[in-house]
Parts: structure tokens; C-alpha cells; sequence
């Protein structure tokens, strides 16, 4: 069955490749499940913070060229301006959603987010870092501050007895990027864990200042939100003395048939170690092979899919939570190691089953109130 797919491609300055790795992603699952006769419309939407270029992208793939279906990397705020677009038109929208902020408008019945999970990976660290009732510096970015990761940390650790002891937020110019407040609590909580929310090139930035200290820190335990852990960030710095963990939605060494055949595939067509934005694009291939594919028909099966189905990625089992219309999957307990010619790699220590239930009370957990944020999507800058 020929459709035409519309393909909304952010920009990001730390992660040039980000809409190409999508777009390549989602082409390899497709021409593996021998579906070759789609006809790609992509558009860029910029770093998602015009939410009226978002919107008119997205009604011109609907209109303009007739797609059926539309993929997106989109924050949960943004995709949910446009459910109106996609029910009145009867179409489907699969939104790629980094996971780092909560879902706050209801639901709709053309509408599934494939979600990093970076919330409940968030959450996840701060447990780890809180247990046993223990201090914590909680350490983050002007950037990342203004996304939900550090909320969700913080109330993992309270969950555990934890105690937040210290703040430190990193601004987000690397002339005026000092650690130096960092190191006064380190010094003054000498027992405490770090629980750590970066991404981007202020990850590289703060271990970068850490490393250039010159009072050392050797047995403080980082956790660290799964943005700090995703391959390509980790290749761009050398982690200080220490110890490092984080929770992960993915790695490429992760020993699964699906995933061999995954890095495979990219490698083979395109020449290139797979990322994290390829696992986006590959899991819209499967949704959409799995749509296309059905006897039922396209909405028969979106249907099936929002009322809890699932499929196998390259992560592992995923499944549609029928309350949220929202991806969850296993995480994985990593540590942050250094290999023998010094780079950087994530050893797994534990594979996290999530069930549905812990899924919705993490993201059913919410700050309430007036609260502040960015526009954009997530590693969009």
C-alpha cells in the first residue's frame, strides 16, 4: 500500500545529524520490512521552539500532500498543540519524544508518543543516588534546569530517605561556566553522592571543569540523568576521578538480536555507527510497517496500539501505555567507565523492567503550580 509519510525533522546545533539519523532510521526499518514504496515528505521545524511553524508544517504534510501518517521529534507540549489537526483530518501522528517533560493535556485517539524515557531514567538515578537516606548535590544545567529531569531526580531520592544538601546549576555560556560553587559543596558534604542532569555540550562542559580541579574527588558517586550517558555526548569528554552511573533507554553493544540486526542494517546502508535518533526513526518504521501491514486496517491497529500494544525494538519489549498513549520499555543500570586507551564506554550492570504501573506513577508524579520551561524540544539548541 503506497502512502505518502510526512517526516517533521528538528535541528540541533550539538547534534547537526539529528533529522538525517531519524529520517535514515525510520528509511533502513522500512526498506528491512520490504516496504520500499513510500513517499517521504520531510520538513523542518527548526529547534521546535515556533510552535506556529510546527503547526504549519505539520497541517501542510496533512493538506498539501496528503500524508497519512506524520512522524515527529516533538516535546510532549508541542505535539499536543497539534491533536486537534490530526483528529479533525483522521490521520495519524507518532511523536519521538525524548521523555524529559510531563505529558499535561489529554489525550487523543490519533496520537502515540515513542518516548526515551528520560523522566523515569531521571527518577530512576535519584533513587540510587538517595538510597540508604544519604546527602545529595544535585547538579545541573541552565539549560536542562528548565526541563522536568531534576524534579524527577529530586523525587526519586526523597523516595529513598535522601536529602537534597546543595544546588548547582551551570550556566550555559562556557566563558561564565565555573565549577567552583560545585567544589565548595563537595568539600563542605564530603559524604554526599552527586546526582547529575546535563546534556548536550554542557555534559562535555562540566566534566571538562571537574577534570581541571585541582582538589580531586576520587570515591564521590555520580548518577547521572540519560542524556549524559548517550554514546555520541560520552565520546566528547573524559570523565573526571570518581564514580559513574546512569540509566540508559539504549546503547549500541546491548547483546539483542533485534539490536545486532539494528547497528547492522545502519552500518549497511548508510555506512555509520547507529545512535539513539536512529532507535526513534527505526521504532516509526516498525509502527508504521505494523499499521500498514494489518488486516484490519490502518486505524483498526493504531487502535490496537494505543489500548496497550507493543513490539520489539531494538531496546527491547516496548509497549504502549493505554492510559498515556506513551512508549515505555526496559532501562539499563550502566556504569560510566573509561576502556584501556582511555574512552569512554557504558558497562551494564542491570536491566530494568518497567510495568505499567510504575510507568504511570512516575509520570503521574508532576510539579504542581506555576512552573517555568523551555519551548523547544529537548537537545534542540
Amino acid at each position: 500500500m503506497s502512502i505518502t509519510v510526512g517526516v517533521l525533522l528538528p535541528r540541533s546545533t550539538d547534534f547537526p545529524a539529528m533529522g538525517f539519523d531519524i529520517l535514515d532510521g525510520l528509511k533502513c526499518c522500512l526498506h528491512k520490512e520490504g516496504i520500499d514504496d513510500l513517499r517521504f515528505v520531510p520538513e523542518n521545524i527548526g529547534f521546535g521552539e515556533d510552535r506556529k511553524e510546527i503547526y504549519s508544517k505539520a497541517e501542510k504534510c496533512l493538506l498539501q500532500d496528503d500524508a497519512q501518517v506524520v512522524v515527529a521529534y516533538l516535546s510532549a507540549e508541542n505535539a499536543a498543540l497539534l491533536y486537534p489537526l490530526f483528529e479533525s483530518t483522521g490521520r495519524y501522528l507518532m511523536v519521538l519524544d525524548p521523555g524529559m517533560n510531563y505529558p499535561t493535556e489529554s489525550l487523543s485517539s490519533n496520537a502515540l508518543h515513542i518516548s526515551l524515557q528520560g523522566i523515569h531514567a531521571c527518577y530512576l538515578a535519584g533513587r540510587k543516588a538517595g538510597s540508604g537516606g544519604s546527602d545529595v548535590i544535585l547538579a545541573t544545567s541552565f539549560f536542562d534546569g528548565g526541563y522536568r529531569g531534576p524534579w524527577a531526580c529530586t523525587r526519586g531520592l526523597e523516595e529513598e530517605g535522601g536529602k537534597v544538601v546543595s544546588n548547582f546549576v551551570g550556566h550555559y555560556k562556557e566563558e561564565e561556566f565555573t565549577v567552583d560553587p560545585m567544589v565548595d559543596a563537595l568539600n563542605t558534604h564530603t559524604n554526599a553522592r552527586v546526582a547529575a542532569c546535563f546534556s548536550t555540550y554542557l555534559a562535555t562542559l562540566f566534566f571538562k571543569k571537574m577534570n581541571q580541579v585541582d582538589a580531586s574527588f576520587p570515591e564521590t558517586e555520580y548518577y547521572c540523568s540519560s542524556f549524559m550517558g548517550e554514546e555520541q555526548t560520552m565520546h566528547t569528554y573524559s570523565l573526571p576521578q570518581g564514580k559513574f552511573f546512569t540509566y540508559v533507554p539504549w546503547l549500541s553493544s546491548l547483546g539483542l538480536k533485534s539490536n545486532e540486526q539494528f547497528v547492522a542494517e545502519v552500518m549497511l546502508k548508510k555506512n555509520k555507527q547507529a545512535n539513539i535518533f536512529h532507535v526513534l526513526g527505526w521504532e516509526a518504521g516498525i509502527l508504521i510497517a505494523q499499521i500498514l501491514s494489518a488486516p484490519s486496517g490502518m486505524e483498526a491497529e493504531f487502535n490496537h496500539l494505543l489500548e496497550g500494544g507493543s513490539y520489539e525494538s531494538p531496546r527491547g519489549k516496548v509497549t504502549i501505555h493505554p492510559t498515556t498513549h506513551i512508549a515505555y520499555a526496559p532501562l539499563y543500570y550502566c556504569e560510566m567507565k573509561k576502556d584501556e586507551d582511555g574512552k569512554n564506554l557504558l558497562m551494564i550492570h542491570d536491566t530494568v523492567e518497567i510495568s505499567g504501573d510504575e510507568h504511570l506513577q512516575v509520570l503521574n508524579d508532576q510539579p504542581e503550580g506555576v512552573t517555568s520551561g523551555w519551548f523547544n524540544n529537548y537537545l534542540c539548541t
